[in-house]
């Protein structure tokens, strides 16, 4: 049955036309995107989202504990500098294995998502929590958060390229799981550690999702340049 399902989509004119995973990446990307401009629009009007989001962070401040800053200290460094170890890691693997688009992929979405990230912060330039007694230390603007973005980018990256070549489904979606809840744990830890608002996190997602999405949309097509062009030759 989800074949047969598969193949009706294939057959529909705009399918045909730009192909499913375009097609798909796009409507994602363009839900992200609302998402974002959403909530970009009740942060930079102080609506009821922003009283939200300072009772929120008012109450995980006063019911931290030292063994929970302690636990989330830990997730947010795994987060960064964390995942930037793992990144470097995974970039040099890839070019001692001349596996030159999935290197360049890599690195545009890692560094690529990084600089996207500190330009949309200059510009909403939204001030982080202020506590008189903070659990953690940040200098930056609080819109949209870099952990958020960078860990969605970097785990859903690395997912992506660990399911390749696996058939199993089961395992697919063991490797996609580990990913989301290792991005959602590090995105909390920004909240309870008072670094950051709700709609920083979600906002970070909603950015890194349209990020990745972009970039691999991109290496998809090459790839299949690519692969006609051998063919054709």
């Amino acid at each position: 049955m989800a074949q047969s399902l598969r193949t009706r989509l294939y057959r529909l004119p705009l399918v045909e036309r730009i192909g499913l995973e375009l097609l798909l990446g796009l409507l994602i990307s363009l839900a992200c995107l609302w998402l974002f401009a959403l909530i970009a629009h009740h942060v930079t009007t102080e609506t009821m989202l922003v009283r939200l989001d300072t009772n929120l962070a008012d109450e995980l401040h006063a019911q931290a504990t030292p063994a929970s800053t302690l636990f989330y200290l830990t997730l947010s460094r795994i987060g960064a500098p964390g995942l930037w170890i793992v990144g470097v890691l995974v970039g040099v693997w890839f070019l001692r294995h001349r596996r030159w688009l999935n290197a360049l992929l890599w690195a545009t979405a890692l560094i690529g998502g990084v600089l996207l990230n500190e330009a949309i912060k200059v510009y909403f330039a939204r001030p982080r929590p202020i506590f008189a007694e903070p659990l953690a230390l940040e200098n930056s603007f609080s819109f949209p958060s870099g952990h958020a973005m960078s860990s969605l980018i970097a785990l859903g990256l690395l997912a992506y390229f660990i399911c390749r070549p696996i058939t199993n489904p089961r395992t697919r979606i063991l490797v996609v799981f580990a990913a989301t809840l290792l991005t959602v744990l590090i995105g909390i830890s920004r909240l309870t550690l008072g670094v950051h608002y709700l709609s920083d996190v979600v906002a970070g997602y909603a950015a890194g999702s349209i990020w990745l999405l972009t970039c691999l949309l991109a290496a998809r097509q090459i790839e299949r340049r690519a692969v006609t062009s051998r063919s054709s030759g």
